[in-house]
């Protein structure tokens, strides 16, 4: 197969200068040549590549997004919004081109037509997602981005298997099993991505799979456009035995090899992290349910251990922003405490963003028609009865978004809740201030926040970061005004934390837990091993928790 120009396409005598140009460009039949559409596909990949890097930037992926992939996949109203739009749509010509390009390199007019039809579409439905974001509710994610969804999740992989079937017949076999092997990683990729999202309770789990396709057709393209710029100009004999053919064919390989080796170890990482709690919803012991509030259907999990004390407490597990409740179970382990205690673990999913923390604004965590606070309070009502819990044993803990809510909870729900638990999260009015804040509970509340004092995402020390946060010690001293404590405190040091109490009326205790050098993670999880963060912090909870009871009734 001649793969360059071919004498029908050469220039005839009184050509102007702009045709013969023109047709200088081009492969046979005036079709794009190799090194366009190589080009046109390299070029594709790296601003795919830099366009989802920036999204996900925005994004703040110190944050989870297993449940919220709006946050990258379009989402209404963000900065960058129409930029980025615009050059996701460059991005879906130079992949069209690509396509066209590869006519040249494809024998079989319905491989090559079908190639770059699958492309268009994909091209399409990757706009369709950021277009159409979410409803006017912004609770939903619309059904068009949904639809969206599942023909990128379909059609992309499809067409790397088309133009590896097509690659294999015109005889570059290399080329067309490692385009094969792409879209086969792609749909691996996807499956593991969409199943992740649905138990981590997304209303759109296929956008997760997108985003893994997204990923992996970067490499793709980048890596096919590469051997089509080494087979230029050469028949398919002197392509293969070039050194350049050679070594686009063997980076090629490398590449798919890479791909593989890292779906492997993702799966298996993510097997092994969330093993136990798939395993203790297979079996059973963790089951999904919602409660209706102010005629909004919230969504829980709650876990009962196989052995479950008579008088069991129940502990809430507060997921950090665009987390969920399966995200929560996932990171913080508290299934163990609760299996260690015989209590119950329930784990609420949020709303879009998040929580509805002290400070929140429409920007962020306020969600009109979602009252957070009531949701966690029917909550409460509905496990004590169902399950016999003991309502002096009732406690909130969370991360993140998750303990800054957790903090609203302890001031609002004081007549339900114990004591509560933030880590890394905060206490502040939308200008930062933690004296201003409303918090007035109906009777002491024990209190223990932890906090790193490297946590770069709220800093310990205050500050604006996306909302403005107030210093650990206003907040603290915040909960001890409204407490009623006593200005006389104890300091005790554990590894790398030091911890400093203050005894409170009704024996209730405020206290905080710094951690030097720790970060914004649930110590004890993976990001903590080795670090400062590598204690347990669900069994420090656990323990603040048992040891702070109040009298029911």
């Amino acid at each position: 197969m001649t793969i360059g120009k071919s004498a029908v396409d050469k220039p005839e005598p009184g050509d102007s200068p702009g045709r013969a140009a023109r047709i200088a460009k081009l492969a046979p039949g005036g079709r794009p040549s190799p090194r366009v559409a190589s080009l046109a596909g390299v070029g594709g990949a790296l601003l795919w590549a830099a366009v989802l890097a920036v999204e996900v930037m925005r994004a703040h992926l110190s944050h989870s997004l297993v449940s919220r992939p709006d946050r990258i996949l379009g989402w209404g109203g963000a900065p960058f919004e129409a930029p980025l739009t615009l050059a996701m749509a460059v991005a879906a010509v130079l992949l069209v081109i690509l396509g066209l390009g590869l006519r040249a390199a494809i024998h079989g007019r319905l491989v090559w037509a079908g190639f770059v039809g699958l492309l268009g579409v994909a091209a399409a439905a990757n706009l369709a997602i950021r277009l159409f974001p979410t409803d006017a509710a912004m609770y939903e994610t619309s059904p068009l981005r949904g639809a969206a969804g599942i023909v990128f999740d379909l059609v992309l992989p499809a067409a790397a298997v088309l133009a590896g079937v097509g690659l294999v017949r015109s005889g570059s076999t290399v080329a067309g099993w490692c385009s094969a092997g792409a879209g086969i990683v792609m749909v691996w990729a996807e499956i593991d991505a969409t199943a992740i999202g649905a138990m981590a309770g997304a209303g759109q789990p296929q956008s997760e799979g997108a985003i893994a396709a997204e990923i992996v057709a970067m490499a793709w393209i980048g890596g096919l456009s590469l051997v089509l710029l080494a087979l230029r100009g050469e028949d398919h004999v002197t392509a293969v035995r070039s050194l350049r053919a050679r070594l686009a064919f063997g980076g090629l390989g490398a590449g798919l090899a890479v791909l593989v080796a890292i779906q492997m170890v993702a799966t298996l990482v993510g097997y092994g992290v969330m093993g136990p709690v798939v395993t203790a919803q297979l079996e059973g012991r963790t089951q999904a349910s919602t409660v209706s509030v102010d005629s909004v259907a919230r969504s829980y999990r709650v876990y009962r251990p196989a052995s479950v004390a008579s008088r069991p407490g129940l502990v809430i597990v507060l997921s950090g922003v665009y987390g969920s409740g399966f995200q929560a179970e996932v990171t913080t382990g508290f299934d163990a405490q609760a299996d260690r205690l015989g209590w119950l673990a329930a784990y609420p999913d949020s709303v879009l963003d998040g929580w509805d923390a002290f400070g929140s604004t429409s920007d962020w965590g306020l969600h009109p028609g979602a009252d957070d606070v009531r949701f966690i309070g029917a909550l409460i009502d509905k496990i004590v009865a169902g399950d016999g819990v003991d309502p002096g044993r009732v406690y909130v803990t969370g991360m993140s978004r998750g303990g800054m809510m957790t903090h609203r909870i302890g001031c609002e729900l004081a007549s339900k809740v114990a004591a509560v638990a933030p880590v890394s999260g905060n206490m502040a009015t939308a200008t930062g201030s933690a004296a201003d804040v409303p918090c007035n509970p109906v009777r002491p509340v024990s209190v223990l926040a932890i906090h790193g004092s490297a946590d770069g995402v709220i800093p310990i020390a205050g500050g604006r970061v996306d909302i403005p946060f107030s210093p650990l010690v206003d907040v603290m001293a915040r909960w001890r005004i409204a407490n009623g404590c006593g200005d006389a405190s104890s300091v005790a040091t554990d590894g790398s934390s030091t911890t400093t109490s203050w005894q409170c009326p009704d024996g209730t205790t405020v206290a905080m837990r710094v951690v030097q050098g720790g970060w914004h993670v649930w110590p004890g999880t993976p990001t903590g091993v080795g670090g400062p963060d590598a204690f347990d912090g669900s069994r420090v909870v656990a323990d603040f928790f048992v040891a702070h009871a109040r009298a029911s009734g």
